[in-house]
């Protein structure tokens, strides 16, 4: 063991050379004795606690899941720019939120700053002299977790998979050293394969520990937590078979099952609402992460007692994808109301749905998202699993002509919606291979709904043109517009991280500023 190791805790990594990239702001002297050691530096320095913001701050802010609320006089107060610069696809966002005085809304050092501690562990834990067992769950922790940064990184800053894995994705930095030289951005098919090198491992670390140390629900990563984002990965790769494999492996995982949302009690004229990630509320979660904050920050803007309107609702798409005919229970329970009433695409005046749900918030009249001790803002939950498995047998059905595959993605798909209709749910039937794609897409849309998929599942569907209305006075409307494979589906790197890295390229930007069709209402 080393008589003295320094863990460098990076406040400013923005993955720059030498002495831009580990220069460190502050640094803490940590002299491991055993594995438990290394535990806790994990959960300190690599873990997306729910004390932690900047990660996918705004993302929910891209796609056609939120339009902007009516506009009133009374959301003036801050600066709207901080919420327009995103949501109209601007590729000078981050100048334009930095100006509004938003200051955590980067990504990317959020993710590099945990990677970093995820490095760190993996560095050192060689170096450890303890139970075999507690080393490898500290390892496959921690490969676990840079496996998901990375993979959240490269869908982020990277082209999607399926459209250009040769393109540039992000920097691969495996070590938590000092480097000699600044680190160019790896190809997005370079990235996948770490992602799945990191992932594989720590699959086999888990699955060489005693069957109750597999899963827990102590917030920590898991074996099944691997094998869902197994899946997931796979499903953007297009490889179909191994994305079914491992989602079939999370569903037959006995410590979990589907939550009957029948059971779960909802007055329309009171409503009362649930948080979903949380192990205790919900029998189908896995693993628990990130902070409310984060989910609610940008559509979201009432401090409580405060008059106001947020300036973002549900799309008017996505609220009309839920079948009301056959009792969709999903539109009210994981679609928080505001107490706000707005006219709806019928000409009736409702509760306005708020672009965000299944997050905890207070009963209060304005359902304010609240965090607290083990409340947590994201989670992976079983329900992906079955929409994985649905989406790659019914690509192997259309792709290969494999009915059996067809069957068994319409099996499932039926089983998953069992649990989210009323008792008297009349089962899908559907042939036709492209029409049973098309429904499990939107089925993804409506089950997955905000919760950082639908930005990643437009990307690797094909990249449709949505547009986006803001209303920029009383008076006036702009629509926005990004295009079928908009250089806009991939965001701009930072400016500050290629001020401190030189070998840093930029994306192909779209012109800035990206104007909108102006209307006077």
């Amino acid at each position: 063991m080393k008589q003295q190791i320094i863990f460098i805790i990076i406040i400013s990594l923005i993955l720059g050379g030498c002495g831009d990239f580990l220069e460190p702001k502050s640094k803490s002297e940590f002299v491991p004795k055993d594995a438990n050691s290394m535990h806790e530096l994990l959960l300190g320095e690599a873990y997306p606690r729910n004390d932690i913001t900047g990660l996918n701050i705004f993302l929910y802010l891209l796609d056609d899941d939120v339009t902007s609320a009516p506009y009133q006089e009374l959301n003036i107060g801050s600066d709207a720019n901080a919420w327009w610069a995103p949501y109209s696809w601007q590729s000078n966002m981050y100048e334009v939120m930095d100006e509004a005085g938003v200051t955590t809304f980067n990504i990317y050092k959020s993710y590099y700053t945990l990677i970093l501690g995820a490095n760190a562990v993996l560095d050192y834990i060689a170096d450890i002299n303890d139970d075999i067992n507690t080393i490898n769950s500290v390892k496959a922790q921690a490969l676990a977790l840079r496996g998901y940064f990375y993979f959240n990184l490269v869908n982020i800053f990277g082209a999607p998979y399926n459209s250009n894995k040769k393109a540039l994705g992000v920097p691969l930095k495996l070590n938590s050293g000092i480097e000699e030289s600044e680190l160019k951005r790896n190809t997005v098919e370079e990235v996948y394969t770490q992602i799945l090198n990191d992932l594989l491992e720590a699959e086999r670390l888990y699955q060489s520990l005693p069957t109750d140390q597999q899963w827990q629900a102590n917030y920590r990563t898991s074996l099944p937590m691997v094998q869902l984002l197994l899946s997931r990965v796979y499903l953007y790769m297009e490889q179909w078979e191994k994305a079914a494999t491992y989602a079939n492996n999370v569903i037959q995982n006995e410590n979990f099952r589907l939550l009957d949302l029948k059971t779960i009690d909802f007055d329309s004229a009171s409503p009362s609402y649930i948080n979903y990630h949380s192990y205790t509320n919900s029998t189908e979660v896995i693993w628990v992460y990130g902070n409310v904050t984060d989910v609610t920050r940008y559509v979201y803007n009432i401090s409580a007692g405060k008059e106001g309107r947020p300036f973002f609702r549900a799309s008017e798409e996505l609220m009309k994808s839920f079948d009301e005919t056959a009792g969709d229970l999903r539109k009210d329970r994981y679609i928080i109301r505001s107490s706000y009433e707005i006219t709806n695409a019928n000409n009736e005046v409702e509760a306005m749905p708020s672009a965000f749900g299944k997050v905890n918030v207070s009963p209060s009249r304005y359902y304010q998202p609240t965090g607290g001790t083990g409340i947590f803002g994201r989670s992976f939950r079983l329900s992906e699993a079955y929409l994985n498995s649905c989406e790659a047998n019914a690509m192997l059905n259309k792709s290969g002509g494999n009915a059996n595959a067809g069957r068994e993605a319409l099996r499932l798909l039926n089983e998953l919606r069992t649990y989210r209709f009323p008792s008297d749910y009349q089962e899908k039937n559907i042939s036709d291979p492209d029409e049973l794609i098309t429904f499990i897409q939107d089925e993804r849309r409506r089950e997955l709904c905000f919760e950082d998929h639908r930005w990643f599942d437009l990307r690797r569907w094909g990249m449709k043109e949505i547009k986006h209305t803001w209303f920029p006075d009383a008076t006036s409307t702009i629509v926005y517009t990004l295009q079928k494979n908009d250089l806009g589906y991939t965001l701009p790197l930072p400016p500050d991280a290629l001020e401190l890295n030189n070998l840093l390229e930029q994306n192909p930007l779209a012109p800035s500023p990206r104007n909108g069709s102006l209307t006077s209402n």
